[in-house]
């Protein structure tokens, strides 16, 4: 596992120092109300950017989630299983490693971040990124689909172990696609958190 873990991720840094310099602003000219607003909006935005530590035993054979959020679809494909997850605002956006990877492959598009509009025009214009990779025969792939924050990548590729840190996603959407043998452990409806809840096992 990692061992540089700190409390605020790193993507919400930037933002975290301008609410703060606002707040003291508002603090010192004495503004009362707004003073207030500044420092819940202070709050909400470390508490979207919280990254915790977390710890699970996991078994060889199991996929674990790559990030916070809900089941929005599962569809058995021709030759996979697709699972969908959506992750929200308050979702912690830290991408995991979901298995033991040795080398995995990044393809990224550039794009927009559409969020008020129909799925079909998001997936079409906005950015999105993906990560493949083969595992005993069979092919893994995760694709990525921000939705509004441009602080969305995958920064590691290779040689992680299962719930390492490899990415960040604050709001979107990602699509697992899982070998057809899988079976999956989870259903529509369901929340999952990164590294901590298994998506299925490889039979």
């Amino acid at each position: 596992m990692n061992a540089n873990i700190q409390i605020i991720a790193k993507e919400g840094w930037f933002g975290a120092i301008v609410w703060a310099i606002i707040f003291l602003i508002s603090a010192y000219l004495d503004l009362g109300f707004i003073t207030f607003v500044m420092l819940l909006g202070l709050a909400f935005w470390l508490y979207m950017f919280r990254n915790p530590e977390r710890i699970a035993d996991v078994d060889s054979m199991s996929f674990v989630a790559p990030i916070d959020g809900v089941v929005k679809n599962i569809d058995i494909l021709e030759d996979s299983v697709c699972v969908e997850i959506q992750t929200r605002c308050y979702d912690i956006g830290v991408i995991r490693a979901p298995m033991d990877i040795l080398s995995a492959n990044l393809q990224c598009k550039n794009g927009l971040n559409l969020y008020f509009s129909n799925n079909d025009k998001k997936y079409m214009l906005n950015a999105s990124f993906s990560l493949s990779w083969q595992e005993r025969n069979d092919t893994y792939r995760i694709d990525f689909f921000p939705q509004l924050l441009d602080t969305s990548r995958i920064y590691a590729t290779s040689n992680l172990a299962v719930g390492d840190r490899c990415g960040y996603m604050k709001i979107g959407f990602t699509k697992m696609y899982l070998p057809k043998t899988f079976n999956i452990k989870v259903s529509v409806g369901d929340k999952v958190y990164a590294y901590e809840s298994i998506i299925g096992y490889n039979q």
